[in-house]
């Protein structure tokens, strides 16, 4: 190969400036290290690490930022359509934009050059779950590029972040070198630059450097692409011998369309060359669908195709799956071109992935807020005082999409479900959950990944506020016109009904108890009772009036330890207990704003109760001294709505169903439930997005033709439901 003196050069100068021994093992403690060994089994994210500001030490300006680097960045001088969350980053991690808040506040931004961020950005890979990091490398003389000597420095600045940040939180990373720019007879600059990393800063030693098939990977995009690019692919192919013979293994970024030679690929036999000379090969997504339906329909016709053509190969697969896009701000292009949809739209790709069998995934990108393909948090409040415009995650927590990414990682790998939870939180075994939920119209399960696994809805049935599983497997619950016991193969086992007299069926809650009978709360008839499996009523007593509203009457009843019942009046706004006698032993009366949904029964004699008018669960003493209380006043990170369900759990966190049922008609809640601590840490969010994309039942209300977002009753599996 022809080695200018250009390349020489260069060398040196990257030698002087980022000369570093190999890293060596963990020196954190308590971390966890991704295996390093293989590809297989990993959910990866592109990291682009190309941003810089002026006062960042790079003298490269507004890089990536603005389309004037060496202006203010700010109105009419911007290319990203996404604004980063850097509320969690330190004083001197924020650089200073000319873009103002809607109040006024100057607006701030990020550097890839600043270490510390770097190094914070692998610790929310860690945190949340990502496996590792492609680092995109450019030889070009593309804005980002080799070609400049303060260009050079600045990405093995980066560089030096991303290894040191790799270690430190157990990640792996690769290098992925960028084709784009390069000009016909430059691609040899790749390789040059390969040997640098390799033979000087010793790179591919770092222990956390990704490897497959026991090689270091190398990837290389933007091979066989038809929109014209200088470099030939003989050139490539040049490439991917050279990486072999340095006992690399080659992952390349091909057009979606490789394996027919159409539309983004060239029709070249050369291609398909190249591409079995390698190990990995990963087809380009981004822009390629728009839609769930379009992203399902593209794993089918698509990936599962190309897959099968690797295997053939002896190739290994890895899909792209991307979370929306847009470059307003870029390009002049449409705002939110495609939609993320709430990541409705990474979800389905995600699952499309696991569903043809691949066993890698790659995620564009983590950083990426030029295109808007970002996965790390982002604000929903872009600075639009002076005429910004920016696309948004749509009201979503700024972590949504890392914990998406973490959640791939663990679908990917079949591991449990260990919550996506605030870094300040230990992930521990008695956190993992699995779950019966009441809904609207139905009954699901949720595994421990919040994957729906069991799902019953029938006709007849609506307004599920009680639903239990039971020791032998079956689940009892409650629904309007009665009580009923079903077995996991769907079929009926029990089944109590109230007389079919119009205006007097309403069941609204249910009990299993030791005896084997059936606590029930007929509301419509006003009576207490208790059923035994031949369906006969061996207690019955008559209720205090609720009013004249069946509906609103009551809502759920419970029998207490100590052979007392709880009773939660909704339209008399109180609880009262009554022993077998219907004799009224102790009362609490709720204030005026306030509907109770249920009571609970403490072992410590206290009463916890869930009020749904006023977004409130209380507890109080026997004397009625409310003794811990949740409201909206708490900053739980997500707006609290109906408290329904509520469960205690062994170790005294509370898991509660945060409704929407008559709340909101746009349906916008995103937090369905939440498990929260006694001193008011969220452990776990059950969100939206899980319901919506089990891919195998559609959990859709008949009578709204929505998704059902209305649920009622929660139960944690595994755990006794006494406190429910």
């Amino acid at each position: 190969m022809n080695r200018s003196a250009a390349p020489c050069i260069l060398l040196l100068v990257s030698l002087l400036a980022c000369l570093v021994q190999p890293l060596a093992a963990q020196d954190e403690k308590n971390v966890q290290p991704v295996d390093p060994g293989t590809l297989t089994g990993k959910v990866m994210v592109g990291y682009q690490g190309w941003f810089n500001c002026p006062k960042d030490g790079s003298e490269l300006g507004w890089k990536h930022w603005a389309r004037l680097g060496h202006r203010q960045f700010g109105p009419g001088n911007v290319t990203v359509d996404l604004w980063p969350d850097v509320s969690e980053l330190d004083a001197d991690e924020r650089y200073a934009t000319g873009f103002r808040h809607a109040d006024g506040s100057r607006a701030e931004v990020f550097s890839s050059a600043n270490r510390k961020t770097v190094l914070r950005h692998f610790r929310w890979m860690q945190e949340y779950g990502i496996d590792g990091a492609f680092l995109q490398r450019f030889v070009s003389g593309h804005p980002s590029g080799l070609s400049d000597p303060r260009l050079l420095k600045n990405m093995n600045q980066v560089l030096n972040h991303v290894r040191e940040g790799a270690r430190k939180s157990g990640r792996t990373f690769a290098v992925m070198y960028d084709l784009s720019g390069l000009q016909e007879g430059e691609v040899e600059r790749v390789f040059d630059d390969w040997t640098e990393l390799r033979e000087i800063q010793r790179v591919a030693e770092d222990t956390q450097y990704q490897r497959h098939n026991g090689k270091p990977l190398v990837a290389v995009w933007g091979i066989g692409f038809s929109d014209d690019r200088p470099y030939s692919l003989q050139e490539c192919y040049e490439l991917v011998k050279l990486f072999k013979r340095n006992g690399c293994a080659v992952m390349l970024g091909v057009p979606s369309y490789w394996r027919e030679g159409t539309r983004d690929a060239v029709d070249d036999p050369l291609l398909k060359e190249i591409i079995k000379a390698a190990d990995v090969i990963s087809p380009w997504s981004v822009g390629r669908y728009r839609s769930p339906k379009e992203a399902d329909r593209h794993a089918e016709q698509v990936w599962q195709l190309d897959r099968q053509w690797c295997a053939e190969e002896g190739l290994d697969f890895l899909p792209v799956a991307f979370p929306g896009f847009s470059w307003h701000n870029l390009h002049g292009g449409e705002l939110n071109q495609i939609p993320r949809r709430k990541g409705d739209f990474l979800w389905s790709q995600i699952k499309a992935a696991e569903r043809i069998g691949c066993g890698m995934l790659y995620i564009a990108m983590f950083d990426e807020v030029d295109e808007a393909t970002a996965i790390f948090k982002c604000t929903n409040h872009p600075p639009t005082g002076n005429g910004g415009k920016f696309v948004t995650y749509e009201g979503l927590p700024s972590d949504h999409y890392l914990k998406l990414a973490g959640k791939a990682s663990r679908l990917l790998k079949g591991e449990p479900e260990t919550g996506a939870v605030k870094k300040t939180v230990p992930v521990k075994k008695e956190a993992e959950r699995r779950l019966l939920i009441g809904y609207g119209e139905g009954i699901l399960e949720l595994d421990g990944q919040n994957d729906i696994v069991w799902h019953y809805q029938q006709p007849g049935i609506e307004t599920v506020y009680d639903a239990w599983k039971l020791p032998n497997g079956n689940v009892l619950f409650a629904h309007r016109f009665g009580v009923r016991e079903v077995n996991r193969e769907k079929e009926t086992v029990w089944d109590f009904k109230v007389p079919p007299i119009k205006g007097q069926q309403e069941i609204n809650s249910c009990q299993p108890l030791g005896d084997g009978k059936v606590l029930i709360l007929d509301c419509g008839n006003q009576k207490l009772l208790e059923v035994d499996r031949q369906q006969n009523v061996t207690l019955s007593i008559d209720l205090p009036d609720g009013g004249k509203n069946v509906h609103n009457r009551y809502m759920q009843a419970r029998k207490t330890p100590q052979g007392t019942y709880l009773i939660s009046y909704r339209e008399n706004k109180v609880i009262l207990e009554l022993d077998a006698q219907g004799k009224e032993v102790w009362r609490y009366d709720l204030k005026p704003q306030d509907r109770p949904f249920t009571a609970i029964r403490l072992a410590n004699g206290r009463t916890l109760i869930p009020c749904i008018t006023s977004y409130q669960i209380i507890e109080v003493d026997p004397e009625g001294k409310i003794t811990w209380i949740l409201d909206k006043r708490d900053d739980l990170g997500f707006e609290l709505l109906y408290p329904v369900g509520v469960q205690v759990r062994n170790n005294g966190n509370l898991v509660v169903i945060n409704s929407d049922y008559h709340h909101r008609q746009g349906m916008d809640n995103d937090v369905q439930a939440f498990e929260i601590t006694r001193d008011k840490r969220v452990l776990w969010k059950l969100m939206k997005t899980d319901l919506e994309e089990d891919g195998k039942v559609p959990v859709v209300e008949r009578g709204t033709k929505m998704p059902s977002h209305h649920l009622l009753s929660i139960q944690v599996l595994g755990e006794p439901a006494g406190l429910k």
